[in-house]
């Protein structure tokens, strides 16, 4: 019972915040929808699918499945992309990543993001899509903010971002963020 009230805590703050965000930024448009950014943004050519993949070679995560989705049910399988921030081929956007700390055994969520807090500057942050596409970022920054913080959401005027969110431990209580800027 603890642990579905956890993750049905998880999730109403992750659909929160997209709801948020949903308010702040607007609906998205086209095929990989607009990010607000500092400096204009142009929309390259997205792929039809807007999964991800995810290596973190410092932790020794590879090829992690990133959905873009808001479902739990997305989210208790592996990590999950807020479909109301940008993605990396989108210059100027924040891609925003969520994954579970402890996570679910037998499934790609199982302490998918346990080793994130391990991070530091410098440290590599890979995303393919699905379309073949890299885009390798260099961590910046870790903060940790409550679960109502939605300005971890918004993009980096600037900078081309990737923002990794977790929950810190040992009671979940606030949220692990670790951002990288793209370098390549």
């Amino acid at each position: 019972m603890r642990k579905l009230v956890k993750a049905v805590g998880t999730l109403m703050v992750l659909v929160g915040l997209g709801l948020v965000a949903l308010f702040l930024i607007g609906p998205p448009g086209g095929t990989a929808g607009s990010v607000p950014t500092g400096i204009e943004a142009e929309n390259t050519e997205a792929p039809a699918d807007g999964t991800l993949y995810l290596t973190i070679p410092e932790i020794g995560l590879e090829d992690v499945k990133v959905y873009d989705s808001l479902s739990e049910e997305r989210l208790d399988e592996s990590t999950i992309h807020l479909p109301e921030t940008g993605f990396p081929w989108q210059p100027g956007a924040n891609t925003y990543i969520a994954g579970h700390r402890m996570g679910y055994y037998g499934t790609g969520s199982f302490l998918v993001f346990f080793r994130l807090n391990e991070l530091g500057r410098g440290d590599e942050i890979i995303l393919e899509d699905a379309a073949g596409g890299r885009y390798a970022y260099r961590v910046t920054e870790s903060l940790v903010v409550g679960p109502e913080d939605t300005s971890v959401l918004e993009p980096v005027p600037g900078q081309s971002t990737v923002s990794l969110q977790t929950c810190t431990l040992p009671d979940y209580s606030d949220r692990l963020v670790v951002r990288g800027e793209l370098v390549a």
